[in-house]
């Protein structure tokens, strides 16, 4: 695979990944505006906690899916179609097993977290999410093996058809004036039916690409292990840091409903799903790289992976910065605009939680990378010292601090897991490390300035007279992206030369490249080192 190809796949699974993203948080974000304004922060604290609930209990349903992520690129490449179906029959037998028995003990156990956070509403909310947990099998599964066999428009397709039906489905209810039942009830009934769909295009996908590899199935490598237990050695260590992470994820929830009223939860998860939603578009490009990367390793290019690798990392670090400078500076408006004025509170809990994808998100093709190169251990260990930070944190935040406890929490858990991760980088592939710790010392560089300067015009002029100060300052921010040496020409090359869908992208796509191209080569004799 040569450098061209590999970047047209990745641009390829980063478009449609990120269509998919785009969909389905652009839906999320729509239908969470409506919910908040149907709902108000009260009763939306109760919804969010009650999904909080089940975000954990999923846990239980195991995580082979990951193992399809991975292995299905590498026996791809290899035409071992066989060892991919077993596995992918394995991991839905096991998730689904394990997704009926979670369900059952959830529901046995609602009237007891109704109880313990003084909510009865979960008594009736949490019997009917458990869709999401007892379908998470065929869910997971499904989308796993159509990313592992890079079959991303499917993957697009199908979120554009559930996540926009869920928006209609919330804006019918709201309508009809029903309330947190009928919601939880139709969302649940939308995603079991995804699940059934994403599965039976998992096998239609599978079957196609057997087809078209038209070579027959080669023999086992001597002294290969069974498929269970290598499945088992896999995701372990994998399931150990989704575990963590979904434990970061949800934890602070079920915290803060024990510390916290339900308007103050309301706020607090309102502006951790914000964050969530939007960052989650920008995960869509480490997550691509992971096809790629298991590809190169499998045939051992390791001077071609750490070539891309790096110029990957770069460009992800600088996004995860664009985009926590336009939620830092903006979240006076993006809470009114997603939330109304009714969630103003909750400005000061974005403005904090926007710092943590500067060191999450650039963490993430480092995680891509360590599932590569079968290194999932790191991982956990990455996961697991993530939450225990964040925990450690709660300890000595949350008392003083509230909600904003929980919000500093979150990014010192995420800061000292990014430290740790390019520290563990360094040993796996120490080719290119100067170079990433620069790309990094860069980006902080180009996002503190503008940030400083967005608060100080905002405590001088106030919210409203300070907005074209604040706009104002997105002009210097994008020429310092060249000035910096973060978008260099190579990258603008590459960009052009990927084909995207429909002529009008293409024009778009053109005419951004000229321009950017003129900047580029205008700061190029200035570029930091």
């Amino acid at each position: 695979m040569t450098r061209g190809e590999m970047a047209k796949n990745v641009s390829r699974g980063a478009f449609f990944l990120g269509l998919e993203k785009v969909i389905a948080n652009g839906s999320t974000i729509l239908y969470s505006a409506l919910i908040a304004r149907w709902l108000g922060p009260t009763k939306y604290g109760m919804f969010s906690l009650a999904f909080a609930i089940v975000g954990l209990t999923t846990v239980l349903t195991g995580n082979f899916e990951t193992f399809l992520e991975r292995y299905a690129a590498e026996y791809q490449v290899q035409g071992r179609f066989q060892r991919l179906a077993s596995a992918h029959r394995i991991a839905l037998a096991f998730k689904l097993s394990f997704g009926l028995l979670a369900s059952a003990a959830l529901i046995a156990a609602s009237g007891e977290f109704a109880k313990r956070f003084a909510m009865p509403e979960l008594n009736m909310l949490l019997p009917l999410l458990v869709i999401f947990i007892a379908t998470d099998g065929l869910a997971t599964t499904g989308r796993a093996m159509l990313f592992g066999l890079q079959r991303y428009e499917w993957v697009s397709g199908f979120s554009l058809v559930f996540n926009v039906g869920k928006t209609i489905l919330v804006g019918a209810l709201w309508y009809m004036r029903h309330g947190l039942v009928s919601l939880a009830l139709g969302l649940s009934i939308l995603t079991a039916l995804q699940a059934v769909i994403m599965t039976i295009g998992a096998f239609l996908a599978l079957e196609q690409a057997r087809r078209a590899s038209n070579v027959p199935e080669p023999p086992a490598p001597e002294g290969e292990k069974a498929l269970l237990p290598s499945m088992i050695g896999y995701c372990l260590p994998l399931y150990g840091a989704n575990a963590a992470f979904l434990s970061g994820q949800n934890l602070p929830k079920l915290i803060l409903a024990k510390v916290l009223d339900a308007t103050q939860l309301g706020y607090f998860s309102f502006a951790f799903q914000t964050l969530s939603r939007i960052v989650e578009l920008v995960y869509t490009i480490p997550t691509s790289l992971l096809p790629s990367l298991t590809q190169l390793v499998a045939r051992e290019e390791r001077e071609r992976l750490q070539d891309i690798f790096t110029q990957a990392f770069r460009l992800i670090q600088t996004i995860a910065c664009i985009v926590a400078f336009g939620l830092f500076v903006f979240a006076p408006e993006l809470v009114r605009l997603v939330g109304s004025p009714l969630f103003e509170p909750a400005v000061p809990l974005l403005r904090v939680l926007a710092l943590v994808p500067i060191v999450r998100t650039a963490q993430q093709p480092l995680t891509m990378l360590f599932q590569a190169m079968r290194r999932p251990g790191l991982v956990l260990m990455l996961a697991v010292l993530k939450v225990s930070t964040e925990i450690a944190c709660y300890l000595v935040l949350l008392g003083p601090l509230g909600a904003m406890g929980a919000c500093w929490a979150n990014l010192g858990g995420a800061a000292v897991s990014f430290i740790a991760a390019m520290i563990l980088l360094s040993g796996v592939l120490p080719e290119g490390h100067r170079e990433r710790i620069a790309a990094t010392v860069r980006s902080l560089l180009w996002f503190v300035p503008g940030a400083l300067l967005a608060l100080l015009a905002e405590r001088q002029w106030g919210l409203a007279h300070s907005l074209p100060v604040r706009a104002f300052l997105l002009l210097p921010a994008f020429l310092g992206i060249f000035a910096l040496g973060l978008v260099n020409r190579y990258d603008l090359v590459k960009l052009a030369s990927v084909p995207l869908p429909g002529a009008v992208l293409n024009r778009v796509r053109s005419f951004l490249v000229v321009f950017a191209d003129q900047l580029a080569r205008m700061f190029e004799p200035r570029r930091v080192p």
